[in-house]
């Protein structure tokens, strides 16, 4: 989510969604959020605690989260502190049913900014034509100090049982969530090869039955 993009808020206890953008984070700790200059009464309605739900577009795909009020500034600045989401969520990604697994897998993140590649091994839970769901454990992670971002493409180089050779998926991150365990990434698979589409469908119809 980067700055300015357009918010669409709703927050408990209001029944209309307001209007919003994103001005200000720090990673981990915050959102600053604009608050709609009309509004009557704007510190009651962002009051400390109260939880709110936030939706934004980008590139085509509609993303949400849960949060909770933790500061509203009114007068000159009009802004609401909020918590760091813990889960972003893409609700395009569920477009193709999902079929639990555990196969280990290389990952490749292709980082926005610094435009190199942070590799990884991980672990595939579930997976379908569109997509997967990879685990990256903390022990992993604990060199990599810049952040994975929503968006950025990921390589996954695994082995499927009962398909023959390594297949070669690649795909675009589009959900995060973080624990005391590792990092679950929501992956939806983009350009993939005649033969890694072929692959992955033999692979599919086999634990159909």
């Amino acid at each position: 989510m980067d700055f300015d993009t357009v918010l669409q808020i709703q927050i408990d206890g209001y029944p209309k969604r307001m209007k919003s953008f994103l001005v200000g984070r720090e990673e981990g700790r915050y959102l600053i959020l604009k608050i709609p200059a009309v509004l009557d009464n704007p510190a009651e309605i962002f009051a400390e605690n109260k939880e709110l739900t936030v939706r934004y577009v980008y590139q085509g795909s509609v993303f949400g989260f849960k949060t909770a009020v933790e500061l509203t500034v009114i007068n000159k600045f009009n802004v609401v502190f909020v918590k760091f989401p813990g889960k972003i969520e893409d609700h395009n990604l569920r477009a193709h049913k999902r079929f639990d697994c555990s196969l280990p897998a290389r990952l490749e993140v292709i980082t926005r900014h610094l435009n190199r590649q942070l590799r990884f091994k991980g672990i595939i839970g579930d997976i379908s034509k569109g997509g997967c769901r990879a685990t990256i454990s903390m022990q992993e992670l604990e060199w990599v100090k810049e952040p994975l971002k929503i968006q950025s493409v990921i390589q996954i180089y695994l082995a499927l049982p009962g398909v023959e050779g390594e297949l070669f998926l690649q795909g675009a991150v589009r959900s995060m969530v973080q624990d005391e365990n590792g990092l679950a990434l929501g992956v939806q698979f983009v350009d993939l090869s005649g033969k890694s589409q072929t692959q992955l469908n033999k692979f599919l119809a086999d634990r159909r039955g």
